[in-house]
């Protein structure tokens, strides 16, 4: 498994690259984080009415930015295909992404 952590600035003090003690939530060794200052990931992705997944569980709206969501994608995809599932917020669903993560 692989994960990759995109940070893209979303508050008004979302000036520079995370500190390590916001990246350290998300410490295990397989992660590797990113910082996307023009929020690039989200333009890229379609904007948050296209979350790209077949199964999709968000609790919120999102304006302009993909956020807090976590999409997880089956061995083997590529760029530009769709996730199995996307899940926001993403503490909203422990249980669920275990469950997706372990499918």
């Amino acid at each position: 498994m692989r994960v990759l952590v995109v940070w893209e600035p979303v508050l008004p003090g979302d000036w520079g690259a995370p500190s390590p003690s916001l990246t350290s939530f998300v410490g295990d060794r397989r992660a590797t984080h990113f910082w996307d200052r023009g929020r690039r990931l989200s333009v890229s992705m379609g904007g948050p009415a296209a979350v790209l997944a077949r199964e999709a569980k968000i609790e919120f709206h999102m304006k302009d930015v993909i956020w807090d969501v976590a999409l997880v994608y089956p061995p083997g995809a590529r760029w530009g295909d769709r996730a199995a599932t996307a899940l926001a917020p993403v503490v909203d669903f422990g249980e669920e992404l275990n469950s997706a993560l372990t499918r």
